[in-house]
């Protein structure tokens, strides 16, 4: 029995945006000034990431696009979570950063090329 082709994308995008909002909420509480970091506030935080990436890639697309889509996520981690602009660019780099080693631990562990991810 297959899933329908949808349904795969909807599960899989539930699960890249469930494993967001864990990396996002672990990164925003090595920043000591920021609020609001329950997860059902780091959770819209990352369903709003994402929705902008992909309406920027979509519309606009290339470096402009995710130029203009990291601008406009940084000015929302800073609103959402009371931070400042720069603090929020330090959540999204440790963020990336933790993503990055943890699944290169898991695809080391594992034996899976750390590319699929």
């Amino acid at each position: 029995m297959s899933m329908d082709p949808i349904l795969l994308q909807v599960v899989i995008y539930i699960i890249i945006l469930v494993v967001m909002a864990i990396f996002l909420k672990v990164a925003l509480n090595f920043v000591k000034n920021s609020n609001n970091t329950q997860f059902g506030r780091v959770f819209l935080t990352a369903f709003l990431i994402t929705l902008v990436f992909f309406l920027l890639d979509y519309f606009v697309g290339g470096w402009i696009g995710i130029i203009i889509a990291l601008v406009i996520i940084w000015v929302l981690i800073s609103v959402i979570h009371h931070t400042g602009f720069g603090t929020a660019i330090v959540v999204t780099i440790v963020a990336v950063i933790l993503y990055v080693i943890v699944f290169w631990l898991l695809g080391y562990f594992f034996g899976i090329p750390f590319f699929l991810f």
